[in-house]
């Protein structure tokens, strides 16, 4: 844990590490990458949390070139649960959880790598024996390789608002299990199932904290 936070707070924006050799073969082989790293071999590899800092930096800068198109699909969440506050309150409110949310994306999509390292670690401890902050490592990797992926599928945004997310889920749901089974060496199809099961948990569970911290902001501060 010591090497973890020093990590992050005395690289936390250096750019001089080997991007190239780090996207490479998390695109190859990410879990034989993740394993070389977790097994002292550091050199040839950018750092976890610096990788992820650069590439949730560089995906928001494309996002934003977009505008917030692609929140759209998810503007009227909550209209049809409007039971006491008129629709004037219920808009009024919903408007500053879009504002909140949009301001504040880039923080709040840090919560799924806490959430996916404990999942991970819930999932495999037993088989792989690693701690959670080797785990949150693995997490780090594997959510910064999908943010650099989906760089690409912003370009999507102009086909569909909604795309580059449902590419992103996809190439998540494809990659996720390709990792896991080469760090942990499971069988492939529990590994698959366990994925999957991570996935939308992870969704869900950052999805809902990330609507308790916006709601209790709204309600501390307007």
């Amino acid at each position: 844990m010591k090497d973890v936070v020093s990590d992050f707070f005395s690289n936390f924006i250096n750019l001089e590490g080997p991007i190239l050799s780090t996207i490479k073969d998390l695109t190859l082989r990410p879990g034989k990458m993740i394993h070389d790293y977790l097994n002292g071999k550091r050199n040839k590899y950018y750092k976890p949390f610096q990788f992820y800092i650069l590439a949730t930096t560089v995906y928001f800068v494309f996002f934003y070139l977009w505008g917030y198109e692609m929140l759209e699909m998810f503007k009227d969440i909550g209209a049809s649960y409007n039971t006491t506050a008129s629709s004037v309150e219920m808009n009024e409110f919903q408007q500053k959880f879009r504002e909140f949310y949009e301001k504040n994306m880039q923080k709040l999509n840090f919560l799924q790598i806490p959430v996916y390292a404990w999942l991970i670690w819930l999932f495999f401890k037993k088989k792989s024996g690693h701690s959670y902050t080797e785990t949150l490592v693995t997490a780090l990797y594997i959510m910064a390789q999908a943010l650099v992926f989906g760089i690409i599928s912003t370009f999507f945004v102009s086909i569909h608002p909604s795309l580059p997310l449902w590419i992103g889920l996809l190439f998540l749901l494809l990659y996720l299990p390709w990792c896991l089974k080469q760090l942990y060496q499971e069988n492939i199809v529990p590994t698959i199932v366990k994925s999957i099961v991570i996935i939308f948990l992870g969704f869900l569970i950052q999805g809902i904290l990330g609507g308790i911290i916006s709601i209790a902001w709204i309600l501390a501060f307007s």
